[in-house]
């Protein structure tokens, strides 16, 4: 879910809203000029870098340095370290060396290294805030001069043929001064508003255990009266759009005092586009659809490896760069030890989001993400307790009581509390500190107490009940994977205090108390957690009312163990004649049905082992890869064997009663070997298939909803009756409208 300011969420439930926006934009990048640009490094600057200048990369510090109105004394710019091959500089961009001055024009050569010369639609360049005001261009069909009057520069020019460019400055803003490119884009930005959209539609789907993988589908319609995206127009972007070029969508709410809050819709890729004389189609999907080759490095672990090392090297065997995942740490806590199967990547991060209790989904900045998608266990623990206190008790629901004590203004004789006892055998009287505050209610030492979460987790709210006393002030402090998030002073303090905050993703909370009442120690008989969410759908927000199904009963969950034992019989594997050719180094990639280790290759003809040098180059358990090293003279043909041992493999059942009657579900997921996982995945899933109720809704649409999201439901007979959102589907066509699946969550 989004997080949007309140007036947002006021705006979105009156009953007459105010008018909504859409806007769409479209980054035409040549991928293929992008991912083989190469520059020369000749002319640049020792502090210059001229790689991340074509990537993400950003340049957030600039180096002061003697140029014509361009150092600033306002602690924006750093010193310049001197040049050493030691030295470690910021990234600065493209840097010429030359200044720009007196009819000198330094510039930078790019090629570009294909096979075939590049097609360019379109070119963007950011320079920052020192930036040329005439430029030139020039590619293998000339050069051309461009105007300019601002820190970005964009031409919608074709630029065909295209084997090199060179980027040059003729004369800049600020007078003499080096030539600086920040960021280069082989292509050009399309942006399309209200104005232009006739209609769109975004339909995103998830399964909260990850039985399957997501998906998002978006298509968008929008006017084409000047037939510029027609495809025999020669000059129309719709000719240089590639599959995979980036899409972003955003919405825009009118508010009450008129201003309008943005919300991001989502990144999406490029899939499909057509058009007539009127309209122009365009579609999009999320990353998944574009990660279909295989994961072959699959094997057995006798150690184990972490689900995130796994995962991790599953993005990497992908080509995913580390900015463009996420995983949640607490994978760190969970190791498998069998082979992850031959299957396309995506389908891994599927098996091992499954195995770890998560869902991988891809979030609204295009970011894979793989997130831990359960309440998780919570502990409790304190600096400092009294000998008669106890802090393991402030997450449980028991009977409270208090022992009188020397405090100030706290001992009662209305027979309420107890005389504490010299047997030490206590009763449950909660967290109780062991410091007492001074005159002035200030600790020697401040009492904290520490909540720490087995996973990062998101709710709203936190109870504190304390006892007949009330500390004067404390602080909460929250974490993410040891990362201070945020720090803030509690507000009103009662017996009842309630900390209104959203704690998103957060795994540790620290409650610091910094002053009591004089002469008090700090008593707290309870902590109670807020809502998994916040968020409301009523029967105003409806269209219909919800339809409701009751799915099919499972009466018992089994989760299947795998387990692998290695093998004792070597065997030929797998034969097959092939043809060596003569003087050739040859390489073969062969697959397995079974996991197999120690593998070996040989050469045989009629059964008589030739030395032609067939090693094993590289192996997991499903896959091998053979080179012949010493190839023959002349063409031969052989029976190339592959011999090894192939791993035994027996299974175990966890199982869970889940109703009296209806259907056996067996679910299988090969990384589950040991018993604590498959115990955990069958008490998760257990839960999912307990709640076997499925709604539909037909609703007046709000952009913040995510697939996965928990919501409450007004329901006419469950008070706070909890959904998590399998389906989400969003309709613009000037105003919004959506449906929405959703299962029950108790």
């Amino acid at each position: 879910m989004q997080y949007v300011s309140a007036e947002y969420r006021e705006a979105m439930k009156q009953a007459h809203r105010k008018k909504t926006y859409m806007k769409i934009s479209i980054k035409l990048i040549n991928q293929e000029a992008q991912n083989t640009a190469e520059m020369q490094n000749e002319g640049l600057t020792y502090f210059a870098n001229a790689v991340s200048s074509f990537g993400a990369e950003t340049v957030d510090k600039v180096y002061a340095t003697f140029e014509q109105r361009f150092a600033k004394v306002d602690g924006s710019m750093y010193f310049l370290p001197r040049e050493s091959p030691e030295a470690v500089y910021y990234n600065a961009g493209i840097v010429t060396e030359a200044l720009c001055k007196e009819g000198a024009t330094p510039g930078i050569m790019i090629h570009f290294h294909t096979d075939d010369p590049l097609d360019i639609k379109g070119l963007t360049l950011e320079f920052g805030d020192a930036y040329p005001v005439r430029l030139s261009v020039e590619t293998d069909e000339g050069v051309t001069v461009y105007e300019n009057a601002g820190s970005k520069f964009t031409t919608e020019d074709t630029f065909n043929n295209t084997t090199f460019m060179k980027i040059a400055a003729i004369e800049m803003v600020n007078g003499a001064g080096r030539f600086r490119i920040q960021n280069i884009l082989f292509g050009i930005g399309i942006i399309f508003d209200d104005s232009k959209i006739v209609s769109s539609d975004m339909k995103s789907c998830i399964s909260p255990i990850s039985e399957g993988l997501p998906s998002i589908d978006f298509n968008v319609t929008v006017v084409n009266m000047d037939r510029y995206y027609n495809v025999d127009n020669e000059d129309s972007a719709i000719n240089y759009m590639e599959t995979g070029q980036e899409l972003k969508v955003y919405y825009g709410q009118t508010l009450n005092d008129d201003s309008v809050e943005w919300v991001k819709g989502g990144t999406l890729f490029m899939k499909e586009w057509s058009a007539d004389d009127k309209l122009a189609k365009f579609g999009a999907v999320d990353i998944f659809e574009y990660m279909q080759d295989e994961y072959r490095k699959g094997e057995y672990r006798p150690d184990g490896i972490t689900l995130y090392d796994l995962a991790a090297d599953v993005f990497e065997d992908a080509g995913v760069r580390p900015d463009q995942y996420w995983i949640d740490p607490y994978l760190k806590k969970v190791k498998v030890y069998n082979p992850m199967p031959m299957v396309k990547h995506k389908e891994c991060l599927q098996l091992i989001a499954n195995a770890g209790r998560s869902v991988v989904m891809q979030n609204r900045d295009g970011i894979i993400m793989l997130k831990s998608s359960f309440e998780p266990e919570k502990e409790v623990s304190a600096n400092q307790v009294a000998e008669y206190g106890n802090v393991k008790c402030l997450l449980e629901e028991q009977p409270y009581s208090e022992y009188a004590s020397f405090e100030s203004r706290y001992a009662r004789v209305d027979g309420q509390q107890f005389f504490i006892p010299r047997s030490r055998e206590y009763i449950q009287v909660g967290y109780v500190s062991a410091s007492i505050s001074d005159a002035e209610g200030y600790f020697d030492e401040n009492p904290v107490i520490t909540l720490t979460m087995e996973s990062a987790y998101t709710f709203y709210n936190l109870t504190l009940w304390f006892g007949s006393i009330q500390p004067a002030e404390f602080w909460i402090t929250t974490f993410n994977n040891g990362e201070e998030k945020n720090r803030f002073k509690s507000r009103s303090i009662g017996e009842k205090t309630v900390v209104h905050y959203d704690f998103i993703d957060i795994d540790k909370i620290t409650i610091e108390f910094t002053r009591a009442k004089p002469n008090n120690r700090i008593h707290l008989r309870r902590i109670l957690f807020g809502s998994e969410t916040d968020y409301h759908i009523t029967y105003d927000d409806l269209f219909t009312a919800p339809y409701g199904t009751r799915l099919e009963k499972i009466k018992e969950l089994r989760v299947v163990r795998t387990i692998y034992t290695r093998g004792t019989d070597l065997k030929d594997l797998t034969s097959d004649e092939v043809e060596l050719a003569a003087g050739q180094y040859e390489e073969y990639e062969i697959e397995f049905g079974h996991a197999v280790h120690d593998l070996m290759a040989e050469c045989l003809i009629e059964d008589v082992e030739q030395d032609f040098g067939a090693v094993i180059e590289e192996s997991s358990s499903y896959w091998c890869r053979v080179k012949i090293t010493k190839p023959p003279q002349t063409d031969t043909k052989v029976i190339l064997t592959i011999r090894g041992y192939e791993y035994s493999i027996s299974t175990s059942m966890e199982s869970v009663r889940l109703n009296n009657a209806g259907s056996v579900q067996t679910w299988n997921n090969p990384l589950i070997s040991s018993v604590e996982d498959a115990k955990n995945l069958t008490e998760w899933v257990g839960a999912y298939y307990k709640n076997g109720n499925r709604y539909e809704l037909k609703y007046r649409g709000d952009p913040i909803l995510d697939y996965n999201d928990l919501t409450y439901l007004e329901s006419r007979y469950v008070e706070n009756l909890m959904v998590r959102l399998e389906e989400v589907s969003l309709k613009y066509t000037g105003a919004l409208r959506g449906t929405l699946a959703a299962r029950r969550k108790i």
